[in-house]
């Protein structure tokens, strides 16, 4: 992403709080000491930086990493954390996200990809549960808009190559 692609993404608060660098002609994301890879598509889903303890608390349970979701993942978890704090009043509560989501290993158990290996599902029997709303189905073109954001205090898990382990 180029850095007026960037820009377009955030407000001027924003701008004033991270720090970014654009992936300028490089062919994948190569994260640097105490930076995070952030995907266009997982900030128009509603990633924010820094991240809410519910979030770096579920990538260390899970034992994944930002770049293992999936732009769908990231806006499961975008309407959960709104719903709880602006409808129902209470902080998110992992064991509630549980109760409706799983993580689904992508494309297989066996041979997870790098980027996006890690979906967030809605469990079949928790549908009736919960909203209805349809995600859309984007294909793998998320993937090539990246760039780097300082890892802010409190940090996200430090990135560690390869694809999700669990």
């Amino acid at each position: 992403m180029t850095e007026s692609d960037i820009t377009d993404l955030v407000d001027e608060q924003t701008r004033a709080v991270i720090q970014w660098r654009q992936a300028k002609e490089e062919d994948r994301p190569y994260e640097g000491t105490n930076e995070i890879v952030p995907f266009r598509d997982f900030v128009e889903c509603g990633l924010a930086i820094p991240t809410s303890d519910f979030f770096r608390t579920l990538l260390k349970y899970w034992g994944i990493q930002l770049h293992h979701l999936t732009p769908q993942s990231i806006l499961h978890l975008s309407i959960f954390t709104h719903l709880c704090e602006a409808f129902l009043s209470v902080e998110p509560h992992f064991h509630l996200f549980q109760h409706f989501f799983y993580l689904r290993p992508h494309p297989s158990a066996s041979k997870p990809i790098e980027v996006g290996g890690a979906k967030l599902a809605l469990r079949l029997e928790s549908q009736g549960e919960y909203l209805f709303y349809q995600p859309s189905r984007k294909g793998v073109e998320w993937k090539n808009f990246w760039f780097y954001v300082e890892n802010h205090q409190p940090s996200l898990p430090e990135w560690a190559p390869g694809a999700p382990k669990n």
